[in-house]
């Protein structure tokens, strides 16, 4: 079990999609540092620009990641602002919403694969409000 998080990390490579994001999947549900240390890694240096399964595993790890999301979505790259907003929305965190609410008004810049940035906050927004709205109900 020790080494389960080494083995999934080297799947992050695998040629193929499905194998990358089954193992950013995992490595969300087993949480740990090094297991998030490893997704974070496969973030920034941009293995994938259409890395959606990335930004879900991370939000996984809830409340700790939101700083280090905000901040991401700071940076001059489009593709990683992008992910963060995707992830910012996955965790419905309060402290997400003004950042997502900014980039979906104002963040026109085009993602490596033509997407706005603008577009990932807005999905953002409406699965964080998904979210709540599923959890205010239960």
């Amino acid at each position: 079990m020790r080494n389960r998080p080494l083995c999934l990390t080297a799947r992050l490579n695998d040629e193929t999609n499905w194998v990358r994001s089954r193992a950013a999947l995992a490595l969300g549900q087993i949480g740990g540092d090094q297991a998030l240390a490893a997704l974070w890694q496969a973030v920034i240096e941009r293995r994938n620009p259409k890395a959606s399964h990335l930004a879900s595993a991370i939000a996984t790890f809830g409340p700790p990641v939101v700083d280090d999301l905000i901040a991401l979505a700071t940076d001059p790259d489009p593709d990683l602002r992008a992910l963060a907003c995707r992830a910012l929305g996955s965790t419905a965190d309060d402290r997400a919403l003004p950042a997502l609410e900014r980039h979906a008004a104002h963040d026109l810049a085009r993602t490596t694969l033509g997407g706005l940035v603008a577009t990932a906050a807005k999905q953002g927004l409406r699965t964080a409000h998904r979210i709540r709205a599923r959890t205010a109900s239960a």
